[in-house]
């Protein structure tokens, strides 16, 4: 008597239009079952007579796309499912996962078949609201797949931009590996034929020994970029003076003497800061050899540090080059990105991961870059570290 009012319960949470005597016809069919959490109530594809009224617990409803299992709902009380094999025995259109213990109420179809022949009202009712229920299935299931669709398009987009970035990396990286190249063999073809002697052959080795270092940079900057962790960090107290120092003459000197004048501003208070010097060298190198590079009418850049507040230093790198469209600003720090587009007016040396290094190693310091830059008007890099008293 308890478990058939407990059933009429459950029913009438389920079924809310059918009357109270059409909910003790169906109760006088039902069981309840147990099933632990994990276990599998049903499966797609398979045959069956049941409807399933879930009393406790949760559930998820999953069905299958390109082998590709897909969560489209999860379910509690009063929920039901397995209604299209209640109506008539027929494959299931998905899979019930418990996602908790699980207490069910079940009704099978057999059972109810002679109390439908005698209740023709109770199964046209039942039937009404089941189909209402298909639909709302439905709409949910279409909708999920359109979201999955959607994730599907977007992954596809991807490939082929990284298809397309992996194909401007090999053009561009054979392009800039040619050009030393080419001049290191020319010089070093001379020389063997004796045609180069007295100064000339010093100015000349200079030139083989400056691109040498440049291909040799182009492999380093690689093997950073991918490695992403070149060594361990040995983090000490730096003064900001010395690093900006160094890493403005190693990017003159990666210039071959195409860079152009500098200003410094470097304010006389600034407090040692605890970095790895290696890491801060890199990054900031990047960023100056960056204001060089895009600078095509060689105006003056400018380095400036100060104290950005109480608990933060910063380093600003500006020039006056050809700046950065607004649509690139979120990608320049992509690996291989470059700004300049074919057909373009300039065309610049370099990979195109100078700034993916350099936010590497300044987020690794827990620090940030900023980006002030607006086309034909210059852009303005920041770096900012914690002071780390």
């Amino acid at each position: 008597m308890v478990e058939h009012q407990k059933a009429e319960a459950v029913l009438k949470q389920a079924f809310p239009e059918l009357g109270d005597a059409e909910i003790a016809l169906l109760a006088a069919t039902a069981t309840f079952a147990d099933f632990s959490a994990g276990a599998y109530i049903c499966h797609e594809g398979d045959e069956g007579t049941t409807l399933y009224v879930l009393v406790e617990g949760e559930a998820d409803i999953l069905v299958h796309a390109d082998e590709e299992e897909i969560l489209v709902d999860t379910i509690a009380p009063p929920a039901y499912f397995g209604e299209m094999a209640f109506l008539g025995e027929t494959t299931r259109t998905a899979t019930i996962r418990t996602r908790t213990d699980c207490h069910v109420l079940v009704l099978d179809h057999e059972d109810f078949l002679p109390v439908a022949h005698e209740n023709p009202d109770l199964l046209r009712r039942l039937l009404r609201q089941i189909i209402g229920h298909l639909r709302r299935n439905d709409e949910a299931v279409i909708r999920e797949l359109n979201v999955k669709n959607e994730a599907l398009r977007r992954a596809y987009a991807d490939l082929a931009e990284q298809e397309e970035m992996r194909t401007k990396f090999i053009a561009t990286l054979s392009h800039e590996l040619r050009t030393p190249l080419t001049s290191v063999k020319g010089f070093l073809s001379l020389i063997q034929q004796g045609a180069i002697t007295g100064d000339s052959l010093k100015a000349v080795l200079d030139s083989v020994a400056r691109n040498v270092e440049y291909m040799v940079g182009l492999t380093n900057d690689l093997l950073i970029l991918y490695e992403m962790h070149p060594s361990a960090p040995d983090f000490v107290y730096l003064n900001l003076t010395d690093v900006v120092i160094e890493a403005l003459n190693a990017a003159k000197g990666a210039m071959n003497g195409l860079e152009t004048a500098v200003t410094l501003d470097i304010a006389p208070d600034l407090p040692l800061i605890c970095a790895d010097k290696r890491g801060l060298v890199l990054a900031l190198r990047a960023l100056i050899e960056n204001a060089f590079k895009f600078n095509p009418d060689k105006k003056p850049i400018h380095i400036k540090v100060w104290n950005l507040n109480e608990t933060e230093v910063a380093i600003a790198v500006s020039d006056e080059g050809i700046g950065i469209p607004e649509n690139a600003r979120q990608k320049i720090f992509e690996p291989f990105y470059r700004v300049e587009k074919e057909g373009g007016q300039h065309l610049f040396p370099g990979l195109g991961v100078g700034l993916t290094i350099a936010r590497f190693m300044v987020e690794r310091h827990n620090g940030r870059i900023q980006v002030d830059s607006h086309p034909y008007s210059g852009s303005t890099f920041t770096i900012i570290l914690p002071q780390n008293k």
